[in-house]
């Protein structure tokens, strides 16, 4: 379980990891305190108690959701690593279920969740159209995708450590540093998980592993969903390393033009030109309630994001083209362990 600060969340949290079934194999809850500097630790070892299972505390210094999840899967002390937040809830036989779903395929390396919202106040109109910025991902959202998921989302992602151990063999590091404080940028655990499909490994969605996702009054507000989304195209803006278009790309003058910062930040202002009245607005107004004004702040994000990145964008494309740790399988891999 990832924590920042979140004292007040954790007694929820912590409620449904502690009601769980009796799973077949041993498990454990990890705790990595992200540079908490409330009671985050003590409450959790209050709240906790005589658990079922032994909880363990550890503190990570660097805060970001790249640090806490490199830490957590660096401490885990079994294979399969499920990661959850201190506001995620989780069903009772949500630990038995990841452990049967990774251990029926030796090449599996990671599965996802089903995840539903829980409101603190009413469900604004707006939230069904973004809900996938919270990280939600609904039944409904995958009977209407037919394609192979590319990449799963974070909130009850579980990994496989051995997949992980690949990748950190073969020299990965994460582009992407998360979300840190007030900074709403993600992208931790879609990296992750695209890395782990390029290295060989299959990824799915595990339909019986549930889990419901709180949301506080105060991340419900227009305000913070229009930060949210300038926030995550900016920090996103590194993901393009890992498409399909850069994976494959031939070196001819377009392909490499479209690699610079200074290209793909005009493109974004090219954009921003042809919506002149949703930029009014954006700017004028809080823009409640339209669709026009978010993909404004999506575009105004990831233009800041290039302005930021500058030649770090177009070395992290090459980065991840070139990666040793997409040139290993899995199969080679799991025969040498043996």
């Amino acid at each position: 379980m990832r924590s920042h600060n979140s004292a007040s969340l954790l007694p929820a949290a912590l409620a449904h990891l502690k009601a769980q079934a009796p799973a077949n194999a041993p498990w454990e809850v990890l705790l990595v305190d992200d540079a908490s500097t409330d009671d985050t630790s003590k409450v959790a070892l209050s709240c906790w108690g005589e658990g079922p299972v032994p909880l363990r505390v550890v503190h990570e210094p660097k805060l970001g959701r790249q640090y806490s999840t490199e830490r957590g899967l660096k401490e885990a002390k079994y294979e399969f690593v499920g990661f959850v937040d201190d506001d995620n809830w989780i069903s009772l036989n949500w630990v038995s279920t990841a452990y049967e779903a990774l251990a029926s395929d030796p090449f599996l390396g990671a599965v996802g969740s089903v995840c539903n919202p829980v409101f603190e106040t009413p469900e604004p109109k707006w939230f069904s159209e973004f809900h996938s910025s919270y990280g939600i991902l609904t039944d409904s959202d995958l009977n209407h995708h037919n394609d192979p998921l590319e990449y799963l989302h974070g909130a009850g992602l579980c990994v496989r450590k051995q997949a992980w151990t690949q990748l950190i063999q073969g020299g990965f590091c994460f582009l992407i540093t998360g979300r840190i404080g007030r900074q709403l940028s993600g992208g931790v655990d879609t990296e992750l998980t695209l890395a782990i499909r390029l290295a060989g490994w299959k990824i799915r969605m595990e339909r019986c592993l549930r889990l419901k996702h709180f949301i506080p009054a105060e991340r419900l507000r227009w305000e913070y969903l229009r930060r949210l989304q300038r926030d995550c195209a900016a920090s996103q803006a590194l993901l393009d390393a890992y498409s399909d278009h850069n994976l494959s790309m031939r070196l001819r003058f377009k392909p490499r033009l479209g690699q610079l910062w200074s290209c793909q930040a005009g493109q974004c202002l090219l954009k921003l030109m042809r919506r002149p009245k949703a930029v009014v607005v954006a700017v004028t107004s809080r823009g409640e309630d339209q669709p026009d004004v978010i993909e404004v702040e999506k575009l105004f994000g990831r233009m800041l994001g290039m302005l930021h990145l500058r030649r770090k964008y177009r070395e992290s494309r090459r980065h991840v083209r070139y990666a040793p740790w997409r040139l290993r399988r899995p199969e080679e891999y799991l025969k040498q362990l043996r």
